[in-house]
């Protein structure tokens, strides 16, 4: 059985320059592919990468998280790309769509593009579509009811302030186990979006004003990196919300 959308928002915060290229594509696709693969796990909403002026980051996790999240036997319609090359690297990820056989089964969902299914031989609409016959290859179109991952947005550092139930994390910040109850009563309101600082530190002074907790021992220090982190809160703050 797989998960259903949180009922509230739980969103994450990211700088784009958390994810360094180093001169190593295929750490870099593997970093990234962890990153995705943690969002999911905590079923994590939405992500806000912002643009710390490092365009070719964006461009690059951008088409590795849509990589990411396009079903198997859809990805042969992506083009050549040199930002996909170490793409079979990407680790598999736990979502309806990619969880399914290469034969007719009764109760699967499948995303559909270019009216296909994955089963050779069976044919249907795109959008998305559960087997209801697996004799005659049947599908109808679903409104899928489960989580299927995060969605993408970009924004620039400025567009936090006009956000809505924003936290930090910082080691200058709350214990989020001694307020629980403040942060559960933020995320019945209207969710939560979790906000990492960026490599070289320096968020807590930039927002001052946003309530700031310490999920992690030593947390901005060069002992525990960014993701690191955010893993450590996505964590703590699933149980909490729980």
């Amino acid at each position: 059985m797989f998960p259903f959308p949180r009922t509230h928002p739980l969103n994450v915060a990211v700088y784009s320059n958390t994810f360094g290229l180093r001169n190593n594509f295929s750490a870099f696709t593997i970093e990234i592919s962890d990153f995705i693969r943690n969002l999911i796990i905590y079923r994590v909403s939405k992500i806000y990468l912002i643009d710390s002026s490092k365009s070719e980051n964006i461009r690059i996790i951008r088409k590795l998280i849509k990589y990411s999240l396009k079903p198997p036997y859809l990805k042969k319609y992506v083009g050549k790309d040199r930002d996909l090359t170490k793409s079979g690297l990407l680790y598999p990820i736990n979502i309806p769509y990619h969880t399914v056989s290469t034969d007719k089964v009764e109760g699967e969902i499948r995303k559909i593009e270019r009216g296909d299914t994955g089963i050779e031989g069976c044919t249907c609409s795109d959008g998305v579509a559960l087997m209801i016959n697996s004799e005659e290859c049947k599908m109808t179109r679903y409104i899928s009811i489960f989580y299927d991952g995060p969605v993408l947005e970009i924004i620039s550092e400025r567009d936090i302030n006009n956000m809505e139930n924003v936290i930090v994390s910082s080691r200058s910040g709350l214990n989020p186990l001694e307020n629980s109850s403040f942060l559960k009563s933020l995320y019945q309101k209207k969710g939560i979006t979790l906000l990492i600082g960026p490599p070289e530190g320096g968020v807590k002074r930039k927002f001052q004003n946003l309530p700031a907790f310490n999920f992690i021992t030593k947390q901005g220090t060069s002992n525990v990196r960014s993701k690191e982190a955010l893993f450590s809160a996505l964590s703590i703050l699933n149980s909490v919300l729980s």
